[in-house]
């Protein structure tokens, strides 16, 4: 098996699609430092599902896609496909049919992974598993990366046993046995649910048991009661039968009395309204006389209202005659009495004296304009008194006219109303002869009244009882009814019952019984009339379950068997394989140190969980703890383990990072030269530096970094260049 081509899209520095062939089992890959050679070793362990972002020299996952650079944006996603060439079968299972095998892995910038076995979309775990046992397990030793070669040296001895299992191949069975022991486990919980499901239903069985006496018990009171309520009903129907019937013949009879009341009713309302007709014209002769009595009334109190008006007003306009001759009188001598005068007309009296006593002229001349002013002033004054004077005088003439008027209305007022006193008597005198013959009339038409109501009294009380009857009637049909559905349901027919055979039975004595037995019922709580097919469903369900617990203790042995086996059959592959890993590392580390020994040797304890130590013992020296062995000591004694690693188990390939960067010249000619040996079985890929590794290659591949950030590749075939050289 072998890597044909490896592409790469979005990856770290390689953002282009490149695709990078390895068409030889000795693959140089060269180029300055921080170029992105490292790269492809982290591609191909993070196809082939590596999830720690620490070991692949990042933080995060997403730091596995270009981030870009000054140049260019960051990518979206990553991709990696691996494509092996199977032609020899090594991957065997559903793939060993494919002479090609094509593993890819692609991975968004949200931490979401897909991946692909020949273009078919599988999971992380199917990946890993075609190739556990190969050496390209989860610890893989296959791929030795800078910094890992002092790790396996100083790795722990649980640490370094799983690089000899993965190469023994115990992988496979480590899984197998994980899945088997997290079967078992699964069975144990489904053996643990499965019997608490059990004794759950077993209690409800028990449940259930107990239910179904309750439920006898129901069904043989029910019995008991339906029966009570048999005889109940017969006895009801029996009796409301009776009871029917005699309603039926009160009801008749008291139909037949009300007729006869309605017959009665019927011919005093005929007297009465005879009656009435005869003496129509007394009544409607009444009626008027009333009308005009009350007519004549209302006259004579109208008038009466009139006259004490007119009495008042005229009271009222003498008071008003007395008030303005006063006021007359007042402005009459207002108008010529000097000590009434105003005090601008008694100015005007001492402006005349004044004027007499001067004698100068200018004095006297204006003395004299403010006389006529004065004199202007006081005759306006003097003529607004004669006119208050003169309108107080017309409005005695108004008042005296209009007290006439009342007191010529007043006459006339008295007269009528003497005329209607007269009246009224004479209507008193005439409504009272009619009255008094109409009411001979009245008194023997109340006379009938009462007679009629009397009879419709006894009419009311008759129908009253045929409604009670017909209430009492209907009741007693219900009753009938009622009962006779119970009747139907059991097939008696109430015509063909004969009472007499009932007399021995109380109807009360039946009630207590019936009671007495629906309080047993009512004691026995809720009844669940189907527990006995519940017990029998339950029970067919705790067979079924004793069979799924009997199969699973089968499974439960078989899988311990499993791990029995898979156990021996992993204790004597990694037997095998150990004594096969120390007689390789024994001839491989002399050869790398041109002498000297090494050896694994297992710990104390068990030979599926001891731990393994790795002794070396460089030519010349007599120590042998790997933690005084110098850098190159410590590459060499790693390279001797891994290449006794795959000389047991060759992997598909061997990826290399500058492993040889702390050895000599002469060192890294004897670990070129066990690499050159180890080639016609193992494909190598090695990251170096180193002139006389990258001579002993057959294809160098370069990687440059033109562009900052972005990796490229240049790929040269040697052995072409050397014949392309000589010629």
């Amino acid at each position: 098996m072998q890597l044909k081509h490896l592409k790469l899209a979005g990856f770290k520095s390689f953002v282009d699609p490149t695709r990078i062939s390895f068409p030889t089992n000795m693959v140089a890959v060269v180029g300055p430092n921080g170029c992105g050679k490292s790269n492809i070793i982290d591609a191909v362990r993070w196809v082939l599902g590596e999830l720690s972002a620490k070991n692949l020299r990042g933080e995060s996952m997403a730091d596995v896609i270009f981030n870009g650079s000054e140049l260019r944006k960051a990518s979206g996603q990553c991709s990696i496909e691996l494509l092996f060439d199977n032609s020899m079968g090594k991957l065997g299972g559903e793939y060993s049919k494919y002479n090609e095998i094509s593993v890819k892995r692609v991975m968004t910038r949200d931490g979401q992974s897909n991946y692909f076995i020949n273009k078919a979309k599988v999971r992380r775990k199917d990946v890993q598993d075609i190739f556990l046992g190969t050496g390209l397990g989860p610890n893989s030793y296959a791929i030795i990366e800078q910094g890992m070669v002092s790790k396996i040296v100083s790795a722990k001895p649980e640490d370094l046993r799983i690089y000899v299992e993965e190469a023994a191949g115990i992988s496979k069975y480590k899984e197998r046995r994980k899945e088997t022991e997290s079967k078992i486990k699964r069975t144990k919980e489904n053996i643990s649910r499965v019997k608490d499901i059990r004794d759950e239903i077993k209690r409800l069985i028990g449940r259930l048991e107990r239910q179904a006496k309750a439920a006898e018990k129901y069904n043989k009171l029910s019995s008991q009661e339906t029966d009570i309520k048999l005889k109940i009903s017969i006895m009801n129907s029996l009796s409301a039968k009776t009871q029917r019937d005699k309603i039926n013949l009160s009801l008749r009879d008291l139909t037949s009395k009300l007729k006869v009341a309605n017959g009665e009713v019927l011919t005093i309302q005929s007297k009465i309204d005879q009656i009435k007709t005869e003496h129509q014209d007394t009544l409607a002769a009444y009626d008027e006389a009333q009308k005009s009595f009350y007519g004549v009334g209302s006259e004579l109190a109208r008038l009466e209202e009139s006259l004490q008006n007119l009495t008042s007003a005229e009271a009222n306009t003498k008071t008003d005659i007395i008030k303005a001759n006063q006021a007359y009188e007042d402005a009459m001598k207002k108008a010529t009495d000097f000590e009434e005068l105003s005090p601008k007309e008694k100015a005007l009296h001492i402006l005349e004296k004044l004027i007499s006593s001067i004698n100068k002229t200018e004095l006297k001349e204006l003395a004299l304009q403010l006389k006529e002013i004065l004199h202007k002033v006081l005759n306006i004054a003097s003529e607004q008194t004669k006119d208050f004077a003169q309108e107080f005088k017309q409005r005695i003439d108004e008042l005296e006219l209009k007290l006439d008027e009342i007191s010529k209305k007043k006459s006339e007022t008295q007269d009528l109303l003497t005329k209607q006193v007269e009246m009224k008597s004479s209507s008193e005198s005439g409504l009272l002869k009619i009255k008094q013959a109409q009411s001979k009339v009245t008194d023997e038409i109340n006379h009938l009244e009462n007679q009629k109501g009397l009879l419709q009294i006894d009419e009311k009380n008759l129908e009253e009882k045929i409604n009670q009857n017909k209430l009492d009637l209907r009741t007693f049909e219900i009753n009938l009814e009622n009962s006779s559905k119970l009747l139907e349901k059991n097939n008696v027919n109430i015509e063909n019952l004969d009472p007499n055979d009932y007399d021995n039975l109380s109807l009360d004595g039946l009630e207590n019984d019936l009671n007495s037995v629906q309080n047993k019922i009512t004691s026995l709580g809720a009844i669940n009339l189907a527990a006995p097919e519940e017990i029998k469903s339950e029970s067919e369900r705790m067979s079924e379950l004793d069979r799924q617990i009997n199969d699973l203790n089968e499974a439960l042995d078989k899988l311990q068997i499993a791990i029995q086996k898979i156990d021996n059959e992993s204790r004597s592959k990694f037997e095998s394989s150990f004594k096969a890993v120390n007689e390789k590392i024994s001839e491989i580390f002399p050869t790398l140190f041109g002498g000297g020994k090494a050896e694994l040797r297992l710990l104390e304890g068990d030979a599926l969980s001891s731990g393994v130590a790795l002794m070396a013992t460089p030519p010349g020296k007599k120590n042998s703890n790997i933690s005084q062995l110098s850098g190159g000591e410590k590459a060499l004694t790693a390279l001797s383990l891994v290449f006794a690693l795959f000389k047991l188990n060759p992997a598909p390939f061997c990826m290399l990072d500058e492993v040889d960067a702390p050895l000599d010249d002469l060192n890294t000619t004897r670990f070129v030269n066990m690499v050159e040996s180890m080639s016609p079985e193992v494909q190598f890929i090695f990251i170096t530096h180193n002139k006389i590794s990258m001579e002993k290659s057959d294809h160098l591949m370069g990687i440059t970094m033109q562009e900052a950030g972005v990796s490229r590749v240049v790929s040269v075939d040697v052995s072409e260049a050397l014949e392309l050289a000589a010629s």
